[in-house]
């Protein structure tokens, strides 16, 4: 799933993104909390509707999002027992995301596929605070799958999906027990949540496949975050069957492109007398028409169509591998 965090795959319109072979995307609940908010997106009939999309919607809860954002200097914020309080930049407002109101927002939002709000920390926890996570976010997704039942009907009524975040930090044995405290209460998918590359760089495979060992196979397991080609083939392995990352669609906008003959740097001199398409592999609307001459040229330039253009070619890459692992 590329990131579509506003509601938008950056530089792309929907029928490019249709066209990449995407069937999938995901928008995060706390940046459409903050703007436009739930309530003027449910007044336009969701945000698919807003879109103009006929895939699949998934929310990420805005866990992440949080622990990320209240640690930057210019947000201010604290996560507590129920939820979590920040206050905007952007306008000053003060907000509060709990379990319940998590659900809410992305009912609203007329997500597909919900996703329960986490205690997501840093990587280097202490036993102590690793455990405190867990507890945390079990007893967040107990909130939340009781909110989505009484209030809505479950998926039974709504015929959406809600799924979890096993947490655990870098011990394998909390992830296992926390995944397993998750299956007890019951959920469509369990996902990977926190971090799942380490200080090197390189998955954090034993945590992933404790995971994987005590959730059931005929579920969405979602790798979140995951991220290099070769992360995803590797993740995929293990027994995950779903992903999102910025990388894909941020590296094009940088002239990073993924081809069946590796990476490429756009911006390299060397490509400035070639005539070749990015990749001869490819069929997107990139590679069929253009030169990697003409996209560095673009590039050098700044112009926003050579961002549209790469982007556009790695979607098309990511979604061809993709298909390539089922």
């Amino acid at each position: 799933m590329p990131d579509a965090t506003r509601g938008a795959v950056r530089y792309l319109t929907t029928k490019q993104l249709r066209e990449t072979g995407t069937e999938a995307i995901v928008t995060n609940t706390l940046h459409l909390l903050i703007h436009p908010g739930p309530e003027k997106i449910e007044k336009l009939g969701g945000l698919k509707e807003m879109m103009g999309w006929g895939g699949i919607l998934l929310t990420d809860s805005g866990g992440f999002q949080v622990f990320s954002l209240i640690h930057s200097k210019k947000w201010k914020g604290k996560v507590h027992s129920n939820g979590a309080t920040f206050k905007s930049p952007r306008e000053g407002n003060v907000y509060e995301l709990t379990p319940e109101s998590s659900i809410d927002i992305q009912i609203k939002i007329g997500s597909d596929v919900l996703v329960c709000l986490d205690d997501c920390r840093k990587t280097d926890l202490t036993r102590y605070e690793a455990e405190e996570s867990v507890e945390r976010t079990i007893r967040w997704a107990q909130r939340c799958k009781d909110h989505f039942n009484n209030v809505y009907g479950g998926t039974s009524k709504t015929g959406k999906l809600l799924t979890c975040v096993v947490q655990g930090a870098n011990y394998p044995d909390l992830r296992a027990e926390c995944a397993r405290a998750l299956v007890e209460i019951g959920f469509d998918g369990y996902n990977f949540g926190g971090f799942v590359v380490d200080n090197k760089g390189k998955l954090v495979e034993d945590e992933m496949r404790a995971v994987i060992e005590n959730v059931p196979k005929d579920t969405i397991r979602y790798a979140m975050g995951v991220g290099k080609p070769e992360d995803i083939i590797k993740a995929a392995e293990i027994g995950y069957n779903l992903f999102d990352t910025v990388l894909v669609t941020r590296n094009a906008r940088h002239g990073t492109l993924y081809t069946s003959e590796g990476e490429i740097r756009i911006g390299n001199s060397k490509m400035s007398l070639d005539k070749n398409p990015i990749d001869p592999e490819c069929n997107c609307e990139c590679c069929k028409n253009y030169s990697r001459a003409y996209l560095h040229h673009m590039m050098k330039n700044r112009e926003a169509t050579a961002q549209t253009l790469a982007t556009i070619h790695n979607l098309t890459y990511y979604q061809k591998l993709i298909r390539g692992l089922s």
